[in-house]
């Protein structure tokens, strides 16, 4: 029995999951009391280890492009077979470890909910509420009697938030916390903030600071430790990745290549010069090759493309 519960952990953290394997998880977990009792138990003396909280999130959104999506998993009875082939690969060096990262970062490993370059993700939450996740972006839950919260760590989330008036709903990045009681909204962590979007109702923002604001329905704000900035409609175009969009009115190209690169494997590199042109239309994430060619197009920029795993930009001439 254990080793069956530790073969079902590897594979769901492994990031190779398919549809199929959640289906085959969760009917080896319904299948028999015992099974389910054995991953309680795992869940229960992982909390809090680097292999993060377990059961408050499954995927129920799988990748948003076949062309990009992982390799199958393999099939149940080959999975010792593959574990066992990825932990020998882990160990062939520092170039091996640079692909994976390059595909699934290795700190999503540890993360409650993660997604790997160029998926998007939908996860179904314990309560009923649902996360999407950008590309390269993770978080980590933690759910308890008096309130749900989920730790944005990397990239970008969209909550839909199941009412519950005894427990708030609290979306924490490094800048503060977005508090909802039902509702639905987009938060990203940036470098130095954070962006929210609401699409229905409101949210509230408290900063590390203690500082607070209102953000409601078809405006976003930005905000970072010691204050918000004013709700504008505008920034509703930053919610545009849900879409698999990139919504450029007037952002800076450093901006717009920022977005794409989550969706792309390897260096996606901006001079200073060409990053602060203003970009305007909309550009495809989950095709950055066809995105990068139409802002060539339509900008005076030149993508030099070295290798498919680094392109450099800079101003035309």
């Amino acid at each position: 029995m254990a080793d069956q519960v530790i073969n079902w952990l590897l594979l769901l953290r492994s990031g190779r999951a398919t549809a199929q394997d959640y289906d085959e998880f969760l009917a080896w977990r319904a299948a028999d009391p015992s099974h389910e009792n054995a991953w309680q138990q795992l869940s229960s003396s992982l909390a809090g280890s680097a292999f993060g909280r377990l059961g408050d999130a499954y995927p129920v959104g799988y990748p948003t492009s076949d062309a990009e999506a992982p390799p199958p998993a393999p099939v149940p009875g080959s999975r010792r077979r593959f574990l066992a082939g990825g932990l020998a690969l882990a160990c062939t060096g520092a170039f091996a470890g640079y692909v994976g990262n390059a595909y699934y970062p290795l700190s999503s490993v540890a993360a409650d909910a993660a997604t790997p370059t160029g998926q998007r993700r939908r996860y179904m939450l314990s309560d009923g509420s649902q996360l999407l996740l950008d590309a390269r972006s993770r978080v980590n839950l933690d759910f308890t009697p008096a309130y749900r919260q989920v730790r944005l760590l990397d990239g970008a989330v969209t909550v839909a938030v199941a009412p519950d008036a005894r427990r708030p709903f609290l979306v924490q990045t490094a800048q503060g916390t977005v508090r909802a009681l039902g509702t639905r909204y987009m938060v990203r962590q940036q470098a130095q903030r954070t962006v929210v979007v609401v699409h229905e109702h409101e949210v509230e923002v408290e900063t590390m600071a203690g500082a607070h604001g209102v953000v409601r329905a078809g405006t976003g704000a930005r905000f970072d430790a010691a204050r918000m900035d004013t709700p504008r409609a505008e920034l509703t175009a930053e919610a545009a990745w849900e879409n698999g969009w990139v919504d450029a009115r007037g952002r800076p190209l450093a901006e717009v290549i920022a977005a794409l690169r989550p969706y792309r494997s390897g260096a996606l590199r901006v001079s200073m010069a060409a990053g602060g042109l203003p970009v305007y239309g909309h550009f495809p994430l989950d095709n950055t090759d066809a995105a990068l060619s139409a802002l060539q197009e339509s900008m005076p920029i030149e993508v030099r493309r070295y290798t498919p795993w680094f392109v450099s930009i800079n101003v035309a001439g």
